[in-house]
């Protein structure tokens, strides 16, 4: 982007009248930040003052026959706008932006004590090129739909002067609520509304952020992203907020990795998981474990480089601090798994012949009337979805079409989606008639589920119980209308899904595939150092073995990632986040 040719003037000449030296060095000085320069010895007989700014070396000339300089006599870059313009506003001078940037960025006007017309332009560094300036983003931040208030986030180098130009404000003073009323490009109306300035470094990307905070109608927010973009900005990507925060270092890789587990969480327990990453735990744990090998590698290389002057590290003592960091890393992979739960929940398939009341039971876990109940075998004639909540994890529960040999060409189709449900969920309700003989069909189900991780329910035991046996996993026998039955079955759910505890929501957890991948690669090389230890071999392949173990824990803490490693990230984030 070209600079501006009037601040690159080397010397100008203001007249300022006899005696206002005192006001002049005030303003220019203390208001404006210009700093004061002895006179050049050639010119000290002419008497003023002289300032100098990044842009300007400024003589204010003392002229008896003094009158002010009502245009814009010199026009000055300020480093500082905001700062400069605050400074003004409290000493109680006026400044008048300009509705129109200049070449980009904010300015405007303001009289020195003496009359003087003083122009001021922002100058605030732009980036080298026009691609970079293009790259201020914009998006509504809120979810939508109507509400209360919508959020509309800018970020980039033009983010401060695009919000300007859209509000009219002189300044917009740092972290603070500003109400503005907002106009679009052209300066139409468009809301009464608050803006908040967070100036770079010190925002949530690291570079210049404003948010718009406009009445909640969804036309509204969108109004106010179309006329950034004919300001300037361009339409933000999934994620693309917070991946500058990763690039502009505000966020390592499991921070933006809870920052998307904390917006997709559905249940209290997911968010208080997500937060317990959100502030580096993960990488602190990481470097605990790489700390408590520093030693033994650095012993181990003196070793093997000096053998006749370093002796080999005792091998119990390895030995037992591999023990300690299998523990740990095994710590890790069940914390990973935990988080996972949380995140992703539990899918249960409810499976069963027609009329064992596998609706009814789906109805009974989610306390209210969602499949429809009938005693005509083949009610359900499709697969429905719909979760609930235990123990804090989300359990995705699908109740299935019930499964025989004969039935419509509607009903087999929906025969073919509860086997699919049968085959991908993690647990499995085989749902059977206590009151009546299995059928081929169930005693099939219970052939093809064995080895899974099932729960047989013997149910409708208020009319019978003939058809219940011993069965291998877990099994129940009650009816779907009795309280305590439907208790065991939620603690069987539980103790299926997830062992039956409390999964802890403090301790930080693996997020990633690759973070799980690292740690499956250092126990892999632990095991192996353990192996050589036991065997007596030679100390240098286990020291190969803890080198193996240290790479794999470094990819952990990594700042950096591929670009199809961040694509992939951050694919699953909405657009404004």
């Amino acid at each position: 982007m070209k600079r501006y040719a009037t601040t690159r003037i080397d010397h100008l000449q203001i007249a300022i009248p006899a005696g206002g030296e005192g006001a002049a060095r005030a303003f220019y000085g203390t208001l404006l930040g210009l700093r004061e320069l002895p006179k050049p010895a050639e010119l000290a007989v002419r008497g003023g003052l002289w300032f100098r700014s990044a842009s300007i070396a400024l003589h204010l000339g003392v002229d008896p026959d003094f009158r002010p300089a009502r245009k814009a006599h010199v026009a000055l870059a300020c480093a500082d706008y905001d700062g400069v313009l605050a400074r003004l506003a409290a000493a109680g001078v006026s400044a008048t932006p300009d509705d129109l940037p200049f070449e980009g960025r904010a300015h405007g006007y303001v009289a020195d004590p003496f009359g003087n017309r003083v122009e001021l332009i922002d100058d605030t560094p732009l980036a080298a090129n026009d691609d970079a300036a293009e790259a201020t983003i914009v998006a509504v931040a809120t979810p939508p739909g109507q509400g209360a208030i919508a959020v509309v986030r800018l970020s980039g180098s033009r983010a401060r002067t695009i919000a300007l130009r859209l509000t009219g404000a002189a300044a917009l003073p740092p972290r603070q609520a500003t109400r503005v009323a907002l106009v679009d490009e052209v300066g139409r109306p468009l809301d009464d509304a608050l803006a908040l300035y967070f100036p770079a470094p010190h925002s949530a990307t690291g570079e210049d952020v404003v948010e718009l905070h406009v009445h909640g109608a969804p036309v509204l927010a969108r109004e106010v992203v179309r006329a950034a973009i004919a300001c300037g900005a361009r339409q933000a990507g999934p994620g693309e907020f917070t991946r500058r925060a990763f690039l502009g270092g505000k966020l390592d890789l499991d921070g933006v990795g809870a920052v998307g587990d904390l917006i997709a969480a559905e249940t209290a327990s997911a968010a208080r998981a997500a937060l317990a990453n959100l502030g580096g735990a993960l990488r602190a744990r990481v470097a605990d474990l790489r700390a408590a090998l520093r030693e033994p590698l650095e012993r181990l290389a003196a070793a093997i480089d000096f053998p006749d002057e370093v002796e080999e590290p005792p091998r119990a003592p390895l030995a037992a601090l591999l023990s300690e960091l299998e523990d740990e890393l095994m710590r890790l992979q069940r914390d990973g798994e935990a988080g996972r739960l949380l995140r992703e929940g539990v899918s249960l398939a409810i499976v069963g012949p027609p009329n064992a009341g596998k609706s009814s039971l789906l109805n009974a876990l989610l306390g209210e009337e969602r499949a429809i109940v009938s005693n005509i075998p083949g009610t359900t004639r499709d697969s429905i979805e719909e979760r609930f909540v235990i123990d804090g994890v989300a359990v995705r529960a699908i109740d299935t079409a019930g499964i025989r040999a004969h039935a419509d060409p509607l009903e087999a189709m929906g025969i073919e989606r509860s086997l699919r449900a049968f085959e991908s969920a993690r647990v499995l309700v085989l749902v059977f008639d206590a009151s009546v003989p299995l059928s081929a069909h169930a005693e099939e189900l219970l052939a093809r589920s064995e080895g899974r991780t099932r729960i047989v329910f013997f149910n409708k035991a208020d009319l019978g119980t003939s058809a219940r046996r011993e069965v291998s996993g877990i099994s129940l026998c009650g009816s779907v209308r009795w309280p305590q039955s439907l208790q065991e079955l939620r603690a069987a759910i539980a103790r299926a899904g997830w062992g039956g505890t409390q999964p802890d929501l403090e301790r930080a957890h693996l997020a990633f595939g690759e973070e799980f991948d690292a740690v499956a690669r250092a126990l892999e090389a632990l095991r192996s150092a353990r192996a050589a230890l036991a065997a007596d071999e030679a100390l240098d392949l286990v020291g190969n073995d803890l080198r193996l173990i240290d790479a794999a824990l470094a990819h952990l803490s990594l700042a950096t990632a591929s670009e199809e490693m961040l694509d992939g990230i951050f694919a699953r984030f909405c657009i404004g986040k």
